[in-house]
């Protein structure tokens, strides 16, 4: 299958900036190379695929399938940053279907209610409204869950996948130095943080991002 006239687009953007694409028969994803510099991002076609967000900084690569669009459909991305920010990507449908790949997949539903369970303790301690006896009850089964995550990653690390090497560094600092309560919203730059941001990178290009119901903040 020659895929040399189907549609690509480039974008070099200051503020947010939309592409618009006609899907060509045989397509079955949609890749976009991106790169934002400052603020927070989001990269949604419109008919009803799965859209990707997450922090700016670096260069990364986001599959979308569109097997549920039919050919001849003018496909919306809409690509949006702050303001401020300059974004560039590049959009090229590719006859590969994209599947989340199933170890990441498992991992970044852990990692989820793991996170949810850290944020809110944390933000309740912040309200005045969790004690630290209710922060450690909050956080113990979290904590539980991440170091099994984290032995089973260190045992095997062949089968750890991509998120292998970043969820030990999440729990030598959870079940260390950050086990207290801000430990994991207000923890200072370092490894940590690092490792938290690699990880939600890697799960929303897996298609599969790092989701917490507040019970803060909205």
């Amino acid at each position: 299958m020659s895929t040399a006239d189907w549609p690509t687009a480039q974008l070099y953007h200051e503020g947010p900036a939309t592409a618009d694409l006609v899907l060509p028969t045989g397509a079955k994803s949609l890749h976009v190379d991106f790169s934002c510099l400052g603020g927070l991002y989001t990269i949604s076609p419109a008919t009803g695929v799965d859209s990707r967000s997450g922090a700016c900084g670096g260069a990364q690569s986001f599959d979308f399938d569109v097997t549920a669009v039919a050919p001849g459909t003018h496909l919306r991305i809409d690509v949006w940053v702050p303001a401020d920010s300059r974004l560039t990507a590049d959009l090229r449908f590719s006859p590969r279907p994209f599947a989340p790949d199933r170890t990441t997949t498992t991992q970044c539903a852990t990692l989820s209610s793991i996170t949810e369970a850290y944020t809110n303790a944390d933000a309740g301690h912040d309200a005045g409204d969790v004690t630290d006896a209710q922060w450690s009850e909050q956080t113990a089964k979290a904590k539980t869950d991440l170091s099994a995550l984290a032995a089973t990653a260190q045992a095997h690390p062949e089968k750890a996948g991509l998120l292998g090497p970043s969820i030990p560094q999440l729990a030598e600092w959870l079940t260390g130095d950050g086990d207290h309560p801000g430990g994991f919203t207000h923890a200072p730059l370092g490894d940590f943080t690092a490792a938290d941001a690699l990880v939600g990178q890697i799960c929303s290009a897996n298609g599969t991002p790092i989701v917490v119901h507040a019970k803060y903040g909205g």
